[in-house]
């Protein structure tokens, strides 16, 4: 065969089409940083080391000046934001005001890593519910332009890839995870009405960026959170299932295709996973992270199922390069049988400075991937 393009190439992928290669993903590294990582030599020398050998799903997610909470459009004084510095410490407390209250949230984010924890979730009680179940919905309809834009700047080194949460993140996000669960098992219908309410918004704010031309892959992120051991499979099923299903089933009606993003144990719900008609998992963790083998993942998702992963992240933190050798061998030879694959981080590194260890590892895990994916 030719050689391909990393945009055919990943097309041909998700398509279950036959490659050159197999694609090479630097996951994060690809849109999800890109409001710092080219700030920082040592991350942009690993993006030009990377240009021509890896193939970019770029995360993409439109641009807007309206201001918005919880998928929908809100008026101005809504949201008020106070920020402040303590140390190395940058704190945001944000209070929002509904029909029925205030509700209140801190954020943290700490300099050279390149992440925030969120210190006070929004939602402590079920009062803090109803105020969220009290805001009205103004449909979000933000402009697709910049997506064209990130495809046209991509052009042969990859694909826009769209990111959405679904209503299960979202619920959860608000009370944080241990507050759910204790809600869930106290007060399911109340857990199912957020739910909803979430699930208006996010199907209208997905459909509208469909209508408007931002046809694409799409990364639903969320179902990890009803997964063992934290929940049954009958949770999965409730609180995924149900709701997931309509947005693989929109992305399809346009053109779309679903990428199902969800960590940890999923081996007792693969059946419910395959029966949602997405096109493509990640991260598939090895176990004992991940309970289900990437062979097993193939046996119950079927032939036309694009895996994505599964080198897990703390080996380019601190894995030898034996080490990270033989799990990218383990993953091609795995993932790449019996369907399509894309090799995959479970995650990246994001912390800066990054050390030369690291570094070191994340270019030998591209050379790994282009020697055993058939390059």
């Amino acid at each position: 065969m030719d050689r391909l393009t990393s945009r055919q190439r990943l097309r041909r992928t998700l398509a279950g089409e036959p490659v050159d290669r197999i694609a090479i993903s630097l996951y994060e590294f690809d849109g999800h940083y890109e409001s710092w990582i080219h700030r920082f030599p040592e991350y942009q020398a690993l993006l030009d080391y990377a240009a021509g050998k890896t193939d970019r799903l770029f995360s993409w997610a439109p641009a807007s000046a309206t201001p918005t909470l919880f998928y929908g459009q809100v008026e101005p004084d809504t949201v008020r934001v106070e920020a402040w510095v303590e140390g190395t410490s940058r704190f945001r407390r944000s209070r929002i005001r509904t029909p029925r209250g205030e509700l209140t949230s801190l954020s943290r984010t700490d300099e050279g890593v390149h992440t925030g924890w969120q210190i006070e979730h929004p939602c402590k009680d079920e009062k803090d519910a109803e105020r969220v179940l009290s805001l009205p919905f103004i449909p979000w309809r933000p402009p697709a332009d910049n997506f064209f834009a990130v495809e046209a700047r991509l052009g042969d080194t990859g694909l826009a890839m769209g990111d959405i949460p679904d209503a299960l993140c979202c619920t959860v996000e608000l009370f944080g995870f241990a507050r759910f669960l204790t809600l869930y098992l106290d007060n399911p219908d109340l857990v199912i009405r957020l739910m909803d309410f979430f699930q208006e918004r996010l199907e209208a704010y997905l459909e509208h960026l469909l209508v408007s031309g931002a046809v694409t892959i799409y990364r639903i992120c969320g179902p990890e959170y009803a997964t063992p051991p934290y929940l049954p499979p009958s949770a999965f099923r409730r609180l995924v299932f149900d709701y997931d299903r309509r947005l693989v089933e929109i992305l399809h009606r346009h053109g779309g295709r679903a990428r199902l993003h969800s960590h940890g144990r999923i081996g007792r719900v693969l059946d419910q996973i395959a029966a949602l008609g997405i096109d493509a998992i990640d991260p598939l963790e090895p176990p004992p992270d991940g309970d289900a083998t990437l062979d097993e993942v193939r046996s119950a998702l079927g032939s036309r199922m694009v895996l994505v992963g599964n080198v897990e992240e703390r080996l380019l933190e601190i894995g030898s390069a034996a080490e990270i050798e033989a799990a990218v061998r383990s993953a091609v030879e795995a993932g790449a049988r019996g369907g399509p694959f894309i090799l995959c981080p479970t995650a990246m590194p994001l912390t800066t400075p990054l050390s030369e260890k690291v570094q070191g590892n994340i270019r030998h895990y591209i050379d790994c991937g282009l020697k055993y994916g058939g390059a």
